[in-house]
């Protein structure tokens, strides 16, 4: 595997993070919502070594959205990520498929009516998944023109997706697709990082790493023991974490390198 983290999103921090962390992580994945104010910054930190993977925008973004105005805008603002990876150097570009529109998720067994919502929720999955394929095999086939590899990444919550291997293997019918395993968001929603790595077998090129309590997006450090399955594995793998400090990056490097997961450090600044 090869380590990465998630930048600040100001250039002054972009770089400071960059500059501290050198010799430490291999690559930097730089956020869509800030690519145009960090574009200077990211080229430099190219110039410093770094590689580059691209995370697309994502807020307010439906790709498999029912109303076509909406699936087109969102496809847009996806194609400009792509182009503006595409210029910065990166060698991939995450995505998101979006959720449905939809909140009610009883449990099974309640009553008729409880059950007619269940249904109506896994009607609207399957067409959402439906839109979803289309719109990634479009995007996917961009993205190899433009000599970038496309990859789509798990989600947390129930109206998100896709959100099982069941529902990410579905993508496996897009030969220039790829995926993004985000550890925190399996740990959410109850399904072991085995079982996606099994689904995806070597179309599985990208992970996120971060943990949390099994019920919130937290975004707190990883252990060595949840990274362990990818130290052999041809990967990039971004350890993603808020901006609360360079020195949780440098702790997470530590760990990693004490376990023998990584190498130790050879450059970088330690204050």
């Amino acid at each position: 595997m090869t380590l990465g983290f998630r930048p600040p999103k100001d250039p002054e921090g972009f770089l400071d993070y960059a500059r501290r962390l050198a010799g430490r992580y291999a690559f930097i994945e730089v956020p869509g919502s800030a690519a145009e104010a960090l574009e200077g910054a990211a080229l430099e930190a190219r110039a410093m070594g770094y590689r580059l993977t691209f995370h697309a925008r994502y807020l307010d973004l439906y790709p498999a959205a029912l109303e076509p105005a909406i699936r087109e805008a969102s496809l847009r603002l996806l194609r400009e990520d792509l182009d503006r990876a595409a210029r910065l150097g990166a060698e991939l570009v995450n995505v998101h498929a979006g959720s449905i529109p939809w909140t009610d998720y009883p449990p099974p067994g309640l009553s008729p009516a409880h059950e007619a919502l269940r249904e109506a929720a896994r009607r609207l999955r399957q067409e959402a998944l439906k839109r979803a394929l289309e719109a990634l095999a479009h995007l996917s086939r961009l993205a190899l023109d433009l000599g970038v590899r496309l990859t789509l990444e798990n989600l947390p919550a129930p109206q998100e997706l896709p959100r099982t291997p069941e529902e990410m293997a579905r993508f496996l019918e897009i030969p220039e697709l790829y995926f993004c395993l985000d550890l925190g968001h399996a740990q959410m929603a109850g399904v072991p990082p085995e079982a996606f790595l099994e689904a995806l077998g070597p179309r599985l090129i990208h992970v996120h790493a971060h943990a949390n309590d099994g019920r919130y997006d937290l975004h707190l450090p990883p252990g060595p023991k949840a990274l362990h399955p990818f130290a052999l594995r041809p990967c990039t793998l971004l350890v993603e974490l808020p901006p609360r400090g360079v020195e949780e990056y440098l702790e997470v490097h530590a760990r990693l390198a004490s376990a023998g997961l990584v190498p130790e450090a050879t450059g970088g600044e330690e204050a």
